[in-house]
């Protein structure tokens, strides 16, 4: 879920939270049921809560299907065979991508995000270090293993690597 998704995802947690608290004010009977009838009554012919509704409508179905994960795109289209087209699941990638980087010397807790961009991938790597690796050296490592493995497997020219150390400390045995 993206961080928009996030927060409409909030601001609408937030507002069915008040209308629980209402619900259950109610139901003790702190406010009585007449003083929501009467605001009730206000709504027809009010434009501003019809526009409030169809908000909450677009909002809800936003919500639906980016928790249904229909939006963006979860896989990778390398490329079109006569035959069809060819798809990696992204998720396939990225774990791909953090199993080999975990095999180099020092480097624990990998986990790895691909975008494809122009026929061409781009993987940030975020993982922990441990004490006394040299970084840059191994930043070089991971870079030239990353092109190498995902060139060889699904033959792909690897347009960017980032790597991000979290962490540095030792890995939990």
């Amino acid at each position: 879920m993206s961080i928009p998704d996030r927060i409409i995802l909030t601001l609408y947690t937030v507002l069915m939270a008040v209308v629980a608290v209402v619900l259950i004010i109610m139901s003790i009977g702190i406010i009585s049921p007449d003083t929501l009838a009467d605001f009730a009554t206000m709504i027809p012919g009010s434009w501003e809560f019809a526009v409030g509704g169809i908000i909450l409508l677009l909002v809800s179905i936003r919500l639906l299907i980016a928790g249904l994960g229909g939006i963006g795109s979860n896989t990778l289209t390398l490329g079109s065979e006569k035959d069809g087209k060819i798809h990696v699941s992204q998720s396939a990638m990225e774990d791909y991508v953090a199993e080999f980087t975990n095999d180099v010397f020092g480097v624990h807790n990998a986990k790895a995000v691909v975008k494809m961009v122009d026929n061409m991938l781009n993987v940030r790597i975020n993982a922990a270090i441990e004490p006394g690796i040299n970084i840059p050296d191994t930043t070089d490592e991971i870079k030239r293993t990353v092109k190498k493995n995902i060139m060889s497997v699904i033959a792909v020219e690897v347009k960017d690597v980032e790597v991000y150390f979290k962490h540095i400390k030792k890995a939990k045995a």
